[in-house]
Parts: C-alpha cells; structure tokens; sequence
C-alpha cells in the first residue's frame, strides 16, 4: 500500500509539473549522481555506514509519424536513458555490474501538441551501494598514536603495519548492547557484609590529544569486576579489544583477563585531554570461542571505561 501511495505521489508531481515547459521538474540533459549515508549489518554481522549512490539519467522523445504511440515514445526513451547511464559508466570506469541494472523511475506525458506531438520524458536510474571510508584507514603503527587518536571506531585500522577490521563494538548507551554482550558487574562485600565495591553509568563529553571533543557513555568503576561477551569474532585470529577511558583516574594498570590470562595496559594521567584507548593485544591462537568472555580485572582506584572496540586481522 505504502508503494503503491508512493508510486502515485510520484507521478502526481511529474504531472503537475509537465505543462509549463514541456518538462518534469527533475529532468535534465545531464547524468545526476547523488549520495546519502546509511547504516546497516555488514557482511560480518556488524553495523557499519555505507555510502548509497544514485546515477539517474533522462531523455526524451517525441511522437512521430514513425513513433505513433506514447508507450513506443516511452519505450524508446528509457532506451536511451539507459544508454547514456551505461556510456557514464564506461566513460567513468564504474564497475561493469552497474551497466543493465536500470530502474524506470517516472516519466511523463505532454500532450500539448505543439511541434506536431507530443513528448515522453523518462528518468532511469540505477543505485550502488559502498562501504564509508572515513580518512581511508586509520593508520597507527603505535599504540601511543592509537592511544591518542579520536578516530577509533574507523572501519580499518592500520596497526604495526597490519590491516585489521572492526568486528565488534559496544556501547553502554544502548541497553540492546549491554543485553547482547551479556555486561554484568560483580561488587564485593567486607566482613559486615558491608559493600566495598562502587560503580555508576554516566554520559561523559572529553577531549582527546588531538582536539576532538567525543560524547560517549561511561561505568565508573571501584573495586568493581566488570565483564562482558564479544561477538562476530573468528576464533584463533589477532585481536585488539580497544577501551576508551577517562585518563584522570587511571594512575594503575587497567587489566583485562581471559581464561585466566591477564593483559595489562597502562595510560599516563591527563587532566586536560582526558580521552586515551587502551589497546590490548590478544595474539593469534588465543580465542577458543565465537563469544569469549572478557574481564576487567576490579582495582581499588577508580577506572572510568567508555565504549570498546574489537577488531580483529583481515
């Protein structure tokens, strides 16, 4: 019903625009490319920004004595739309797949019958989809400049000159997230029975070193075990699992377990550009599952850890 409605409403403005000049609104002797950004699973499982593009392209015919319907002009001119979408490929050495995969968009009639008929105007187009690259890849061949850089989150990363992927990321503002990842805290108690551990969920806005300012959500941890699930990981294959925290708190080494190997990372404190990743580097062989459980070990100082991000060798 939804199309159906669309489809009408479609041609409802090609026809309120046809009479002024003898053409829609949208046409144009020119190949149109449009871009829009979405969101969606990729071929791992993960969400991640593609760049959704549209090549449009119009003609026109006229009904002649050798053209004598509207349908044979229309016919004809999305032929030669087409034709001219697939001339642009060629001409801008797009991807062959692209040519033959055209769509009838809209097309109008105008029956004024001026110059001895009337014309079909038709727009075909045809729509590609690619992954969004932001600053192509993040290059780190640190974990310094990993540490320090704002970029963290970029599809690819390069790291002591490897490709890797991101293949997991959670987010504590999403309670979808925390629910998938399984993120439970476990507190402790002293002799009385008496809580010694402390925790809270904040939204926090910092600076990193390089000057960009990121919102993210927090836990704020004392004496607190937090743990937490990958997913979408390729058993036995190099990862980074990679925490943004708040580098005000963070005097001790942070340490993350798994089957009772502990990783430990340690970031310098800043009061000013408060944002640092701490990169823990899980070597090839190491995980055994597709959903490994992951600790952060519980520290009588305070730890403030923010969004992590999982990537893992091409």
């Amino acid at each position: 019903m939804k199309k159906t409605l669309a489809v009408i409403t479609l041609l409802a403005s090609l026809c309120a625009n046809i009479f002024a000049d003898g053409k829609p609104s949208w046409y144009t002797e020119e190949v149109q490319v449009s871009e829009r950004e979405i969101s969606r699973k990729n071929a791992e499982g993960v969400y991640a920004d593609f760049i959704d593009r549209t090549f449009s392209a119009c003609a026109h015919v006229r009904v002649t004595d050798e053209i004598q319907s509207l349908e044979e002009a229309r016919a004809k001119a999305e032929k030669a739309a087409s034709e001219k979408l697939d001339s642009y490929f060629k001409a801008h050495k797009e991807n062959d797949a692209l040519k033959g995969k055209h769509e009838l968009y809209g097309w109008s009639y105008d029956y004024s019958l001026e110059n001895g008929g009337a014309y079909v105007q038709v727009q075909v187009v045809v729509k590609k989809e690619k992954p969004k690259v932001t600053s192509a890849a993040l290059s780190t061949d640190s974990k310094k400049n990993l540490s320090e850089n704002s970029n963290i989150g970029s599809r690819i990363i390069s790291y002591d000159s490897e490709r890797m992927t991101l293949v997991d990321k959670i987010n504590f503002a999403s309670e979808e997230a925390l629910e998938s990842h399984k993120v439970s805290l476990t507190t402790k108690e002293d002799e009385n029975g008496n809580k010694i551990s402390k925790y809270s969920k904040t939204k926090q806005a910092f600076y990193y070193p390089d000057g960009v300012l990121i919102h993210d959500t927090t836990y704020n941890l004392t004496d607190s075990l937090f743990q937490f699930n990958l997913k979408n990981t390729v058993k036995g294959r190099k990862t980074l699992i990679i925490i943004r925290i708040d580098a005000l708190y963070d005097n001790d080494e942070i340490v993350l377990s798994y089957k009772g190997q502990d990783y430990k990372s340690k970031i310098d404190k800043d009061t000013k550009n408060r944002w640092r990743n701490i990169v823990f580097e899980i070597e090839e062989g190491t995980i055994s599952e597709y959903n490994p459980q992951f600790f952060i070990r519980e520290s009588k100082s305070k730890q403030v850890i923010g969004s992590i991000f999982v990537y893992q060798l091409l």
